[in-house]
């Protein structure tokens, strides 16, 4: 038998490609509730096979807690270079992201997200991307559990609509994505735990912005076939990505010039009218 998790679809290129960035836990879990109606995945952390993380981002993945030991140190680092990031910017003439991050520069677009705005500036750090369970767990969905659905559609739990291909996906593919799903869960809520205390991690912690940000993909019906433990509630969801807001420095702000000098013909006036 072929392997059902590699499609004739895929194979032959018939699957448009979804390039969504699934940067965090509730973005993995809106795109499994589309599994039914999303086009082929590309998996968004295969980048981290092709160029390692720095060093100072390479979380652990070894037996027993090490995976959590070694993230909860990671992400501390990284909320304390957020916390100091409100000073650091207005002293790059253009602030640069790798250097202040130690970040490879293909990793930035990821891992980190800048906007300024008129007055202020926005920073996300996606830090669930740097978990070795997020990344094993979003590459088995893009790469092997997505086409395997398609295959195995419909994959309803019946001896009557039980092919070849459903059956490999009800008591193989599905069953390991629930493993991995599991695991992940199970690192982040620990890691979320034990950063509790972490004064830093609590100030740019960006969890529930997260979650807002995929809500509208609950407000659609589930798709058939899926282990209920794979469609999680938004309640249910938990997630390390952080994010920080601050003045963006007077001198960047755009206008500023202008303003100035509106209010200095204002004061000069007033001042010869007295």
């Amino acid at each position: 038998m072929t392997n059902p998790s590699i499609s004739p679809a895929r194979r032959n290129g018939a699957f448009p490609i979804d390039v969504t960035d699934v940067r965090s836990v509730p973005a993995l879990a809106a795109k499994m509730r589309q599994i039914d109606t999303c086009a082929l995945p590309a998996s968004y952390t295969d980048i981290f096979n092709k160029r390692s993380l720095s060093p100072a981002y390479l979380v652990q993945n070894r037996v027993g807690a090490r995976e959590v030991q070694t993230a909860v140190t990671t992400i501390a680092q990284v909320a304390d270079k957020l916390r100091r990031m409100s000073r650091a910017y207005g002293e790059w003439q253009e602030f640069d992201i790798p250097a202040f991050f130690d970040l490879w520069p293909e990793h930035v677009p990821h891992l980190v997200h800048v906007k300024e705005r008129v007055s202020t500036v926005n920073v996300t750090f996606f830090a669930d991307l740097l978990l070795p369970s997020f990344q094993r767990a979003e590459q088995y969905w893009a790469q092997e559990f997505f086409p395997a659905y398609q295959t195995a559609r419909p994959p309803l739990n019946t001896s009557a609509d039980r092919s070849s291909f459903t059956a490999h996906f009800l008591d193989f593919e599905q069953p390991k994505m629930r493993a991995y799903w599991d695991k992940l869960m199970a690192v982040v809520g620990e890691t979320r735990r034990a950063l509790w205390n972490d004064i830093d991690f609590l100030a740019a912690t960006a969890g529930g912005e997260e979650k807002t940000h995929w809500q509208w993909a609950w407000r659609k019906k589930a798709p058939a076939g899926l282990d209920r433990r794979l469609l999680p509630s938004p309640q249910q969801l938990a997630t390390l990505t952080l994010g920080v807001e601050f003045p963006l420095p007077a001198s960047r702000q755009p206008g500023r010039v202008r303003r100035l000098r509106r209010t200095w013909e204002s004061e000069s006036r007033w001042r010869i009218q007295r």
